[in-house]
């Protein structure tokens, strides 16, 4: 049997990166897997980094060795001294990291196409297979190679049910030392989030509105709340709105002080207020929030973004993205409700491959307005198909003094 397609000295290069440069593996976790390493001994150590990564541990090369010997699996991965001579002997450059490991990617996929070529010759030489069925069946395995993202999808339901059994005692052990361990980002809007409970990593919320009706103020106040409050790092891709209203309105909710007098007339502003707001500027150097106003973001925009804030970070919390229908892309669709099917899509994939809540702000459709009854139903989502198959969570915003003056 021929030994499968591989480089021995790339996959070393790729580990001695990792092992060297700190928050190295950032770089890589969304492209590399264990299979995309041949050697054995190589998988176990890559095992040892995505692990110690997990646990927001450093994951240098006596680290990693510890992590196998705690294991058993030192002797396995090469012990101790192997490890020193990838060190020595392969290049460890940061600057690399991403090109061995794409590198590597491709050695995957000829493994892959081989494979897969050498089950379609097995088939061919079958005599009895009908022509149709023979292309067919080249045709299904290839088109599949081409989608596969990469990583395992399949697990058993134990395997599932295991990992949630552990991590429901992970935070039990966390409550009884007195320590928080909620995973997911909560609004900071009491009675929601008591309804909604934490919105964990991987949700795509949707938080639909009629103009004026403060889809952009629950922006703001969720990201105060999982960044100021939870201390999660929080984006905010502010297609509408420029970075220095965003930072003004947060300080003033902070604080409090009086928007409209700090906007338009800050001399007037109270010395108290004037001291608080001051003090909120202050202490927002100390929080981790990015934000990114450029105009019309598209989706490449929020990935790479996303990819700078789990970099500084080490985690992304929330990415809040403001708003669904100003987005942009080069892409060509027929019709509106495919284009936003691929918005939605795209963010809610990516909030899985982040591991972060992304938190998406769009417009309803002006026809509800035409109604008695203005307040929002899902039929009043602009191409609700999509937005409602991708969603997680849809909260819809009204104020009914909008429309009634005398409300209270």
């Amino acid at each position: 049997m021929n030994t499968p397609i591989h480089n021995l000295q790339i996959e070393q290069a790729v580990l001695a990166a990792l092992m060297t440069v700190s928050n190295s593996y950032s770089q890589v976790e969304n492209l590399l897997t264990e299979e995309d390493f041949h050697a054995t001994r190589h998988k176990l150590i890559f095992q040892a980094i995505v692990d110690l990564d997990s646990k927001n541990s450093p994951y240098d090369a006596v680290l990693v060795n510890q992590w196998l010997e705690m294991r058993n699996y030192s002797e396995a991965a090469g012990g101790e001294q192997y490890i020193m001579q990838i060190l020595g002997d392969a290049p460890s450059s940061f600057y690399n990291l991403v090109s061995y490991a794409e590198k590597l990617k491709d050695l995957t996929t000829c493994r892959q196409v081989e494979a897969e070529a050498m089950k379609v010759i097995n088939h061919a030489r079958n005599l009895t297979v009908s022509r149709g069925e023979l292309v067919q069946n080249a045709q299904t395995a290839f088109a599949d190679l081409n989608t596969e993202s990469g990583s395992e999808s399949l697990f058993h339901i134990h395997d599932a049910a295991s990992n949630t059994f552990l991590e429901m005692h992970r935070k039990i052990e966390a409550a009884l030392a007195g320590n928080s361990m909620i995973k997911g980002i909560q609004t900071g809007i009491y009675d929601l989030d008591k309804k909604l409970g934490d919105v964990e990593p991987g949700c795509l919320m949707v938080v639909a509105a009629r103009p004026a009706m403060g889809k952009t103020t629950m922006l703001q106040l969720i990201a105060n709340n999982v960044a100021v409050v939870q201390k999660k790092p929080a984006l905010i891709m502010s297609g509408e709105m420029p970075k220095e209203q965003i930072a003004m309105r947060l300080c003033c909710a902070i604080a409090p002080a009086d928007i409209g007098v700090v906007r338009n007339s800050p001399h007037l502003l109270p010395k108290e207020e004037f001291t608080a707001y001051t003090n909120a500027v202050a202490m927002l150097q100390k929080v981790p929030m990015q934000i990114n106003d450029t105009s019309r973001p598209s989706i490449a925009n929020i990935r790479e973004s996303i990819r700078k804030v789990k970099h500084q970070y080490g985690s992304v919390g929330v990415v809040l993205v403001d708003y669904l229908q100003i987005m942009k892309t080069t892409k060509q669709f027929a019709r509106e409700d495919l284009k936003i099917a691929y918005f939605t899509g795209e963010l809610k994939a990516m909030a899985k491959e982040f591991d972060c809540a992304i938190v998406l702000l769009s417009q309803l459709n002006r026809e509800l307005e035409k109604r008695p009854n203005k307040r929002p139903m899902m039929s009043d989502l602009r191409e609700s198909g999509a937005i409602e198959q991708d969603a997680d969570q849809i909260i819809f915003l009204y104020r009914d003094e909008v429309y009634n003056k005398e409300s209270q």
